[in-house]
């Protein structure tokens, strides 16, 4: 069984340890892992790169998976 800390600011007396299962997918295996941070960075920047970097990443990417 999971145990998740449930912490509420508001009433500290009431913090506990949950008895309750963490979600089916809250689990981390092969199918979501932590992102690396660097693949991290790129996808919280992507809406603000200009379109040539973009397109320039898109490339590269492209160009090793096609190996």
């Amino acid at each position: 069984m999971i145990k998740i800390q449930c912490i509420s600011t508001e009433n500290s007396e009431k913090n506990s340890i949950s008895r309750q299962r963490a979600a089916s997918g809250a689990a981390v295996d092969a199918e979501n892992t932590p992102l690396d941070p660097d693949l991290a960075t790129v996808i919280e920047q992507w809406a603000s790169l200009p379109k040539a970097i973009k397109s320039g990443i898109l490339a590269m990417v492209g160009s090793a998976v096609e190996k």
